[in-house]
């Protein structure tokens, strides 16, 4: 039995958390015992509450911080209440979990290997704090990071070595498939015109998202040109988006937060996300498991999912004339953005199925541990 242990301290619930919940219902098997460390914030209930469901123990724990210092007798003894082989800490920010001060902590209470997940290793680092990641490295075995624009990130900005940086891209699980029945409905309850072209993005509604970039690109358009544009999420740029689109005069639906958000984007003819940050978004992942073409900014990871001219396209990011031109482009050539979508949706099930992602990741957890059984265990999910 080879004892995982997942470890979370972000106080909120994003992409970074999912795919914690999902590695955790993979990995769970007769031959691989998982358990879950997760903040006490309210924004981790839902984390917690996931884990819950699939039969993951879970323990909550206030984040280390930045008085990583004053929490490491604390940490140790957290470790040494929930006994692991394999300690996985999951880092949004390269910062997170005490500047990985959790790392030696697990090794000192007693676990053989520890490996983390590098989200966004591109955020710049902090003087004070650039020290003291590259001091804890040292007691991390393996480094994942989820696209190989963030190899360099790595070992450049973070100081982790190079030889234990792991480059494993996201998977997501196959999302439930909209009947036509249902597509048709959706796009009904968005718009009174059955031939409307409708363009949509499913994220939160942040400012390094680039909603508002893709609301002045729908701007550009002449009116007789210009889709529907849907935003599926909450955040805190809610109100100020409403107040652009209503200024631009350019048709937005918010929907806020749907439960099966993960289907919602079959219901659209593109999907785009133009944001300014990020590394590989489940979003468009989800999208093109759906069969949706993709239309994202050509930044860190997202070349590495989305093929331009083949999947989707690829613009620069924060150039609302180019974000314009080509959506005008793809729009007006519905074959096009079936083909697209279609190579999308075989790109996703041969390289980026959560299935294929766990198996992966317990190839690195093999590293680490130095032997497990090459083939992660039949009776997973």
């Amino acid at each position: 039995m080879t004892r995982v242990t997942l470890y979370s301290d972000a106080p909120y619930y994003g992409g970074a958390e999912r795919y914690l919940s999902v590695l955790a219902k993979y990995l769970r098997s007769s031959a691989v015992e998982v358990r879950a460390i997760v903040e006490t914030a309210s924004g981790a209930d839902r984390l917690a509450e996931e884990y819950r469901a699939i039969g993951v123990p879970v323990v909550r724990a206030e984040r280390p911080g930045f008085d990583w210092y004053k929490k490491l007798s604390p940490l140790v003894s957290l470790f040494r209440e929930c006994p692991g082989d394999l300690l996985h800490v999951n880092l949004p920010s390269s910062y997170d979990a005490g500047v990985s001060s959790v790392a030696w902590a697990a090794k000192r209470a007693g676990y053989d290997a520890v490996v983390t997940t590098e989200h966004l290793p591109m955020i710049d680092r902090k003087y004070k704090k650039y020290p003291i990641k590259v001091f804890f490295s040292h007691w991390i075995d393996r480094a994942i990071a989820i696209a190989e624009s963030n190899r360099d990130l790595l070992v450049r900005r973070h100081g982790v070595s190079s030889g234990k940086v792991v480059c494993l891209p996201n998977g997501v699980e196959p999302p439930r498939i909209l009947s036509e029945g249902e597509r048709s409905t959706l796009r009904s309850s968005w718009s009174n015109s059955t031939g409307r072209t409708i363009v949509g993005t499913v994220a939160r509604l942040t400012e390094r998202k680039g909603h508002h970039f893709l609301i002045d690109a729908v701007a550009l358009l002449p009116r007789e040109r210009q889709p529907l544009l849907v935003f599926v999420g909450e955040g805190e740029e809610a109100e100020a988006l409403r107040s652009r689109a209503a200024s631009a005069d350019v048709d937005v639906v918010f929907t806020g937060q749907l439960e099966d958000a993960a289907s919602v984007s079959q219901a659209f003819d593109l999907f785009v996300l133009p944001s300014l940050i990020e590394t590989q978004p489940l979003t468009i992942l989800e999208a093109m498991a759906g069969r949706v073409p993709v239309l994202a900014t050509a930044i860190y990871g997202v070349p590495e999912l989305v093929e331009d001219g083949v999947t989707g396209r690829l613009v620069p990011a924060a150039d609302v004339p180019a974000l314009s031109r080509t959506l005008d482009e793809m729009t007006s050539d519905p074959n096009r953005l079936r083909e697209w979508g279609d190579n999308g949706g075989r790109s996703y099930d041969a390289n980026f199925t959560a299935l294929r992602m766990t198996e992966r990741t317990w190839e690195v957890y093999g590293e680490a541990l130095g032997g497990l059984p090459k083939d992660l265990p039949r009776d997973a999910a």
